[in-house]
């Protein structure tokens, strides 16, 4: 009797539904259940189980935490600790390893916490552990009108930064071509450009950091076979926080230009530069702005560049955003029969990892 007992409570445990498992973050004598996304000194960024959207909550006021999933902690010489998070200060982090004791790791020393996606997860899920230290995107756009003037259009580009400790490695390349056809005649190319840029960056102290970095591009409706802009110089962080960041700098370079043709023009300048990155509290959205002034030194006036760039990415599923950007560049000296001024509205999707 005593064996069939058991056998029926068995039965029975298996048929009970099992409680998800969750995450557990108390805030206040208050316990929040949900999925912890991101760990930093100053907050933890959760998603609860008590509705839609993240909320964010100042680590000093955290009293206790406990993930059901480990959380990868890449700390000092590209250690890599993993486990559950059992705790979190604005001065460190507690893991629990799946052997040994739990592990106190100092803010100070962590570059990059990261949750771990698990091993059903996405090939883009598991790229953010395998490549810790860095981010990407790639973006798309595309637009078709067949009426008495068709016309279409298409955007590409991608992006990869690589940040760990006081390093920084910007690489970016986007392509743009849009053309349009009235009925009986030839097709007009309005924009057909090719640009790239790869920037390094290294903080000298928390506000100040040197730079250097190497523009090209092409742009075929400019008559522009190649353009290259070297700068090197320094820049500071004028504001930054968890939300937002904006900074300027500055410094030496050279502008060559080669049009379609053989002419060519080329000068020694000085660049100016502003940037600025703001997470808006809107549906998770971020809004990211790009301004460069290159002048020449000989003719500060007659010489010059002027390029801005402002982009907004408003989260949809997963990792894909949807994305709308303006480019403007203006030339103060173009090639003969071009516009000074050329201006690009761009709207697709970004997907990132």
């Amino acid at each position: 009797m005593r064996h069939q007992i058991s056998f029926v409570l068995a039965v029975l445990a298996l048929l009970l539904p099992v409680a998800a498992r969750a995450d557990r973050v108390t805030v206040k004598g208050t316990v929040l259940e949900g999925k912890v996304k991101s760990i930093t000194k100053t907050s933890v960024v959760m998603e609860t189980v008590y509705g839609a959207g993240d909320i964010v909550i100042a680590t000093k006021d955290i009293e206790a935490i406990e993930t059901d999933v480990p959380f990868h902690i890449f700390h000092g010489d590209d250690v890599d600790s993993l486990g559950p998070v059992m705790g979190v200060t604005p001065e460190h982090v507690t893991v629990q390893p799946e052997a040994g004791e739990p592990e106190t790791i100092a803010f100070a020393d962590i570059y990059v916490s990261r949750r771990d996606p698990g091993p059903e997860a996405s090939v883009l899920d598991r790229l953010g552990v395998e490549l810790a230290y860095w981010q990407g995107n790639f973006d798309f756009g595309f637009s078709y009108i067949n009426a008495t003037a068709d016309s279409n259009a298409v955007a590409l580009g991608a992006g990869l930064m690589r940040e760990r400790g006081p390093s920084r490695l910007k690489l970016e390349a986007a392509y743009h071509r849009s053309t349009s056809k009235n009925q009986g005649e030839s097709t007009n190319i309005s924009i057909d450009e090719l640009y790239g840029q790869i920037r390094q960056e290294y903080d000298l102290t928390p506000r100040f950091f040197a730079f250097g970095s190497q523009y090209a591009e092409n742009d075929g409706v400019e008559n522009l076979g190649v353009r290259l802009i070297s700068r090197v110089g320094f820049g500071y962080k004028l504001f930054t926080s968890e939300n937002a960041w904006i900074t300027l700098d500055g410094g030496p370079g050279y502008v060559y230009e080669r049009y379609y043709g053989g002419d060519t023009n080329q000068y020694p300048m000085i660049g100016f530069g502003a940037e600025s990155d703001w997470k808006l509290p809107l549906l998770g959205a971020s809004w990211h702005n790009r301004l460069d002034w290159t002048p020449s030194v000989l003719s500060p006036f007659g010489d010059f560049l002027l390029r801005g760039e402002t982009a907004l990415l408003v989260p949809l599923i997963s990792r894909l955003s949807f994305k709308v950007s303006l480019v403007d560049v203006y030339n103060n000296s173009p090639a003969d029969g071009t516009q000074k001024n050329s201006l690009a509205a761009l709207v697709g999707l970004s997907l990132g990892f």
